[in-house]
């Protein structure tokens, strides 16, 4: 079977290789986000759209890997090193409280990686959020990189009630306002 007739099959692509449609602007099987996201690749270099796709896999591997394990997860960021290395980190312990306020807990992470700008080419902020007009939950990516693009990444999902299944929705694209190299 050709590539393009298993891409023009509903479910043939898992959840990594609707990113990369997503990501190179092309529609993939299941993607209704519609959005032309061409116009900030064709800004980065080859090596710069490695960096946003590597941590974009990332990203949303360690957060379905987190659910998997509870029902939800403190909001993490990742960055891309000098060397192409994708490191983590999390939020100062402080502000790991029960009742955590959660725009004091973004604020100390965007603090964090504005401080690591110099030695990271690309950074991602990773929560759990809700959207509340589809009454859904879910995994919310902020990428940044130094070349200038900006861009948030929503897998909306769902968990089962009585076996705690989690089912992932299609991911949605958007332009996003850059908040570390600013």
């Amino acid at each position: 079977m050709s590539a393009e007739k298993l891409l023009n099959r509903r479910n043939c692509c898992d959840t990594k290789t609707r990113v990369i449609c997503a990501l190179r602007g092309t529609r993939g099987p299941s993607s209704r986000y519609g959005l032309d996201m061409q116009s900030w690749r064709d800004a980065l270099n080859a090596d710069e759209q490695a960096d946003v796709d590597r941590i974009l896999d990332s990203a949303l591997h360690v957060a379905r890997t987190n659910l998997g394990h509870a029902s939800e997860f403190m909001t993490f960021a990742l960055m891309t090193d000098g060397s192409g290395r994708v490191l983590e980190m999390t939020a100062d312990d402080a502000l790991r409280k029960k009742h955590l306020d959660s725009s004091a807990l973004m604020q100390q992470t965007v603090t964090q990686l504005r401080q690591m700008a110099n030695i990271s080419r690309c950074s991602a902020i990773v929560s759990n959020t809700r959207i509340s007009a589809q009454k859904s939950d879910a995994i919310e990516v902020r990428i940044e990189h130094r070349a200038g693009a900006a861009l948030m990444v929503l897998l909306p999902y769902t968990r089962a009630r009585f076996t705690g299944a989690l089912t992932f929705g299609d991911l949605r694209l958007y332009s996003h306002t850059a908040e570390v190299w600013v």
